[in-house]
């Protein structure tokens, strides 16, 4: 069962100086090379840097909304460091979501599983270390009262608690089940206890989904926070 509980937290994002298969096992390459990096240009003179995952086939990423809202430019950057440009096909400011479509990326595509509380592990990416893998422990399922990415309506949505390091740059990174299924996407890490992050359930990332269109046609990404 999940538990209720507002969250006290700060967004889990980084900036930049302006200038798989439900067999694959946590820790093997091809978990890694499902991770990317999200580079988003145009709401001020940095960039705004934040993690990715490829999920459900080749050339769909997804990520936190609150790194890419306004941006004029997003980049993905996957483990070889080659970039690609994205567009949107799916941006939820009250989840905090969005949906990438990257033409050209053939990083192995992870599945969606269900949220679970036991042993796990984190992808994430940062500009000097690439895609980094961490064991974690989800601690909680919860039900999530949080304001929305402009800090404007109160919004509710399914979430987790991870137990692990979460830092600057690890909203977007994926939140693995035990046999490499992703159960969550980072959003936060906690502002009162060390060592805690919080994470989007896999639940309302399969709503999002649903709303998607067939075709390919892109969608507004919001405006600069």
């Amino acid at each position: 069962m999940g538990t209720r509980q507002s969250i006290v937290a700060v967004v889990a994002s980084g900036v930049l100086a302006a200038s798989c298969s439900s067999e694959t096992r946590p820790g093997d390459t091809d978990l890694r090379s499902s991770g990317v990096g999200i580079v988003a240009e145009g709401c001020s003179l940095t960039a705004q840097l934040a993690s990715g995952i490829v999920i459900d086939r080749p050339g769909q990423v997804v990520t936190v909304a609150h790194a890419i809202a306004g941006a004029t430019s997003i980049s993905v950057v996957d483990h070889a460091n080659d970039v690609y440009p994205a567009t949107v096909r799916a941006f939820d400011k009250d989840r905090d979501l969005a949906v990438l479509d990257v033409p050209g990326l053939d990083a192995p595509a992870l599945h969606r599983a269900p949220g679970r509380v036991g042993p796990g592990a984190t992808l994430t990416w940062s500009r000097d270390d690439g895609v980094t893998y961490d064991e974690v422990n989800v601690s909680k399922q919860l039900t999530v009262t949080i304001e929305d990415i402009y800090v404007e309506e109160i919004t509710e949505r399914r979430g987790i608690e991870v137990r692990g390091e979460v830092g600057p740059g690890d909203s977007g990174g994926a939140v693995l089940s035990s046999t490499g299924g992703v159960i969550g996407i980072i959003y936060a890490q906690s502002r009162t206890r060390q060592g805690v992050g919080f994470a989007t359930d896999s639940s309302e990332l399969d709503a999002l989904l649903r709303t998607m269109s067939s075709s390919s046609s892109t969608v507004a990404n919001g405006r600069c926070g």
